[in-house]
C-alpha cells in the first residue's frame, strides 16, 4: 500500500503565501521518504480562504516535486466545462511528464452551485456527461459529443496527454448510484474519510460489480483518504492534532457532509460526532498507525492511503515530524 498526502489549503494567520510555502517544504520531505502522490482539494466561497483553484496549485507543485504524482483531490467537475478540464488536465500531464491524477467529485454545497449558476440537482448528469465527454476527447483524434448539458462538434484536443489514453480519473462518490458511475466510467473509486468502514465495504462491492459489468479493471487502484497524524506516542498525537482535526470536521458537520456508522447523515451539534470521528482517523504512534493502516489494506484492499496530515492550527514543524515518522517507521511496514 502506497502512502500519499492531501492538502486542504485553509489560510492561516492571514498569510496565504506562508500556508502554501510550508506545504512545499513538507512535500519535499515526503518525496525524499518515498511518498507516492500529493493531492489538492477544492472549495469556493469559504470564509477561511480555502483555496479554490486546484489546477493552479498543482502546476506549482509539479515544478517543485520531481517524482511524486499530483492532482486535484478533488475537482468539483459539475461546476466546469469538460473541455476546460480535459485541456487543463492534458497540460498538467505534459508539464509533469505523466505524473498527473485527475480526482473528481460531485460537490454538495448549495452556495457553490449557486455562485457558478449550476443547479445542484443537475450535478449527477453533469458529472456523467463530463466524464464521457472528456474520454471522447482523449480517446479520439476528433471528438463529437452531445448530451443534455454539454455539446461538442469535431473537437480536436492538442497536445495529447503523456499518459495514454488519459491521466487516471479517480472518482469520489458516496451514494450507491454515484459509486456505480465510478465503476462504469472511472479508473478508480476514491473513497473519502467521511464514510464508516461498514458503508465503505458496501460501496466497494457496488463499485467492483459496476466496473466488472463495464469491462473495466476494478482492482487496478483503490485510493482511500484518511485523516492522519503521527507522533511518538498515541497521547502526543491526539493532543497535537485534536483541535485542528475538529476544526475541519466542524465545517463538514455544518455542510451536512458527515455520516454515522450506518450511513445516515449526522446533524450539526450531534454529540456522537467526536466518538464517530476517532474511529475513522488514523492518529497515534508509528506502531498504532501501522496497525490501523493495515486494517484498511487487509479489509478493503486499499492500494494507496491518501492522508491529510496538515490541519489548521498545527504548526509546520509538527506536520514535518508527522511526515517523517510515517515515512521512516510506517511506510516501510505498508510497502
Amino acid at each position: 500500500m502506497k502512502s500519499s498526502l492531501l492538502y486542504s489549503y485553509q489560510v492561516e494567520n492571514d498569510d496565504p503565501y506562508r500556508t502554501f510555502a510550508d506545504s512545499l517544504v513538507q512535500m519535499d520531505l515526503a518525496e525524499r521518504l518515498g511518498f507516492d502522490s500529493v493531492l489538492v482539494s477544492e472549495h469556493h466561497l469559504v470564509e477561511n480562504g480555502y483555496f479554490p483553484a486546484p489546477f493552479v496549485v498543482c502546476g506549482a507543485i509539479a515544478m517543485r516535486v520531481q517524482r511524486m504524482r499530483m492532482g486535484p483531490g478533488i475537482l468539483l467537475l459539475p461546476l466546469y466545462d469538460p473541455l476546460h478540464v480535459a485541456e487543463h488536465s492534458t497540460i498538467m500531464d505534459v508539464v509533469s511528464n505523466g505524473r498527473f491524477i485527475l480526482g473528481i467529485g460531485y460537490g454538495y454545497r448549495q452556495e457553490e452551485f449557486d455562485a457558478f449558476g449550476v443547479k445542484l440537482d443537475d450535478r449527477g448528469a453533469r458529472m456523467r456527461e463530463g466524464i464521457e465527454a472528456m474520454r471522447a476527447m482523449w480517446e479520439n483524434p476528433v471528438a463529437t459529443y452531445h448530451g443534455e448539458h454539454f455539446h461538442y462538434d469535431k473537437v480536436t484536443l492538442r497536445p495529447r496527454p503523456i499518459q495514454q489514453p488519459n491521466p487516471p480519473i479517480w472518482v469520489a462518490a458516496k451514494t450507491r448510484n454515484a459509486v456505480r458511475l465510478a465503476g462504469r466510467l472511472g479508473d478508480a473509486w476514491f473513497a473519502d474519510p467521511i464514510q464508516p468502514l461498514k458503508v465503505t465495504k458496501d460501496r466497494l462491492a457496488v463499485y467492483e460489480q459496476a466496473a466488472a459489468e463495464a469491462g473495466r479493471n476494478p482492482n487496478h487502484d483503490l485510493p482511500l483518504m484518511r485523516e492522519v497524524f503521527c507522533a511518538e506516542t498515541d497521547e502526543q498525537a491526539w493532543e497535537q492534532a485534536r483541535e485542528g482535526m475538529l476544526y475541519v470536521y466542524k465545517e463538514y458537520l455544518q455542510w451536512g457532509h458527515m455520516l454515522d456508522d450506518e450511513g445516515n447523515p449526522v446533524p450539526p451539534g450531534d454529540e456522537r460526532a467526536l466518538g464517530l470521528l476517532k474511529k475513522r482517523f488514523i492518529v497515534g504512534s508509528p506502531e498504532s498507525c501501522v496497525e490501523q493502516a493495515l486494517r484498511y489494506r487487509d479489509e478493503l484492499g486499499a492500494t494507496n492511503l491518501i492522508m491529510r496530515m496538515k490541519f489548521p492550527g498545527i504548526p509546520h514543524e509538527r506536520v514535518l515530524k508527522s511526515i517523517q515518522l510515517w515515512g521512516e517507521r510506517v511506510l516501510p511496514a505498508l510497502a
